[in-house]
């Protein structure tokens, strides 16, 4: 019953993003998967999802994922204070790599990643590559 209740609130969610969602595509990943799932849209370039983790350990994670995809940080290219933070880093294509990190709540994160300046299938991809290493890094 519980399940039917998640699966019925993400569903209306996605259902009035898409009804307001100004051209942002949205995905329900993996509704059914607890608390750590959540909905990933793609809006101006850029992937968004919330997750349920703490800014700390999305910042702890971001940042290995960065380190494990050989993305060198950009001079003066990161911050982070008690409400988010950003880390900017180069792909090997001289693409700018960004995440940002919004903090929604003590136990949930906003991150943003976004890779280049357009929206391509190339760059979404390599968003997505960079969202699911940093979800990785977020797995227990």
């Amino acid at each position: 019953m519980k399940q039917s209740r998640q699966w019925i609130t993400a569903l209306a969610a996605v259902a009035i993003s898409a009804l307001v969602g100004g051209g942002c595509a949205m995905f329900v990943v993996g509704a059914a998967a607890g608390a750590g799932a959540g909905t990933v849209s793609y809006c101006g370039n850029e992937l968004r999802v919330s997750r349920a983790v703490s800014l700390d350990r999305a910042w702890e994670a971001a940042n290995a994922a960065m380190k494990e995809m050989t993305f060198p940080i950009i001079p003066l290219g990161t911050n982070k204070d008690g409400t988010g933070g950003f880390i900017q880093g180069r792909n090997a294509g001289d693409q700018k790599v960004r995440i940002r990190l919004i903090r929604q709540s003590d136990q949930v994160t906003e991150i943003r990643v976004r890779v280049g300046t357009f929206s391509t299938a190339e760059n979404r991809n390599a968003a997505q590559l960079l969202y699911d290493t940093i979800s990785k890094h977020l797995t227990p």
